[in-house]
């Protein structure tokens, strides 16, 4: 089946399929989105390139591949037309079929190089609501035209989940028709979980007792202050828990002076960044997710695949990760107590947060394994690049 598909998606020449990767400086989720799309195109026979931050995570992975070209994404000027030559100089240098871009910003780039890259067609993913906005309607009149003209010159748009494509089309109906929700994915066939003891050593956090953490990059929209409060409420009702924040961001030191104001510096562990969250995540007794905005939840399915149960805010594609009651909990988001309150209720009930995870990891395999994320990634290529083979037809 494979092979049939990457025959129907191959070029006249009957060469793999050419598509370039462009994706905004990231770290954290987005990163290993691209990293693993990237990773799993290369070693299916495409050929790929990528336009990035020429010193993160993502153009590591790429040249760890060797054979996948970088070109520089610089960070002055990628929201404009710099940005936008630099796309279609990469895609042409490479005659690129597909540009697929990754966030609002890389997508913007690439609509407005379409015009120069005549040869390719846009897919963009969209990986969150907009920063600043209202839902997926930005308060800037130009980031309003930007987001227009993005809908109007991708072929294909791919949301993470259901939620955010439903919203999208809601706020742009030019994007009716051209959306397709593609769940985030997570290698289930990953080496096997390191013992959690080993975890904890090797993160410097307590040997002993319940162990609760989230993943996530520190900005606004994660709900930092809301976790660490939380934090608080359980630590004066259980003594014997401690809670472990994993990732980095602006909001680092604020973390930091909130959670001294709070009390937790010997309560709470402030890790940074680590190499395996599913690592972290098997380590957890629970893992939280107190965003106030999310496209989904890579952290959600991280600890899903290590069998653990997630306590969660019930806001944008989350609800399609999460199922509420049988794989962890969801609240409102914003609601600290609340929070503090699901993070007891399975502190209180080992049995059946492990039933949770149990179903979690099932849940996972089943829906979010990075195998199914990338062949229907390469389904809405091949499907692009058999309507643009219709098209050149019908224009002989």
């Amino acid at each position: 089946m494979e092979a049939i598909a990457r025959a129907m998606e191959a070029d006249a020449s009957g060469q793999a399929p050419r598509v370039l990767l462009v994706a905004p400086p990231a770290r954290g989720g987005l990163a290993r989105h691209v990293s693993a799309l990237l990773a799993g195109l290369e070693a299916g026979g495409y050929e790929v390139g990528v336009v990035c931050e020429p010193g993160g995570p993502i153009a590591e992975a790429a040249r760890a591949r060797r054979v996948v070209p970088v070109f520089p994404l610089v960070r002055r000027g990628r929201r404009g037309p710099l940005a936008a030559l630099q796309v279609a100089y990469a895609a042409g240098q490479m005659r690129a079929q597909i540009v697929h871009t990754h966030s609002f910003r890389a997508g913007v780039a690439g609509a407005l190089a379409m015009p120069l890259a005549r040869q390719a067609r846009l897919i963009a993913t969209i990986h969150n609501y907009l920063p600043g906005g209202d839902g997926m309607r930005p308060r800037r009149r130009r980031d309003a035209w930007a987001l227009r003209a993005l809908c109007r010159r991708a072929s294909r748009i791919i949301t993470v989940s259901e939620a955010l494509g439903r919203d999208l089309e809601t706020a742009w109906p030019e994007a009716s028709g051209r959306w397709i929700a593609i769940p985030n994915g997570v290698d289930l066939q990953s080496a096997e979980p390191r013992p959690p003891a080993e975890v904890r050593r090797e993160l410097g956090l307590p040997a002993e007792g319940p162990l609760v953490g989230m993943i996530a990059r520190l900005a606004p929209q994660k709900g930092i202050p809301e976790f660490l409060k939380a934090a608080q409420w359980v630590c004066e009702r259980h003594p014997e828990v401690h809670f472990a924040l994993v990732g980095e961001g602006p909001l680092r030191e604020e973390a930091e002076r909130l959670r001294a104001d709070l009390g937790l510096e010997t309560r709470l562990t402030l890790v940074g960044e680590v190499d395996s969250p599913r690592g972290f995540a098997g380590a957890l007794a629970a893992l939280v997710v107190a965003s106030t905005s999310e496209g989904s939840s890579l952290a959600a399915m991280e600890a899903m695949a290590a069998g653990r149960p997630v306590v969660a805010t019930a806001v944008g594609g989350v609800p399609e990760v999460v199922a509420d009651g049988e794989t962890g909990l969801l609240i409102p988001p914003g609601d600290a107590e609340a929070l503090g309150a699901a993070v007891e209720a399975l502190l209180a009930d080992p049995e059946r947060a492990a039933e949770m995870g149990e179903r979690g990891r099932r849940r996972a395999a089943e829906r979010f394994d990075i195998r199914l994320m990338l062949a229907r990634t390469k389904a809405v290529y091949g499907d692009v690049l058999r309507e643009q083979l219709a098209r050149e037809g019908r224009g002989r």
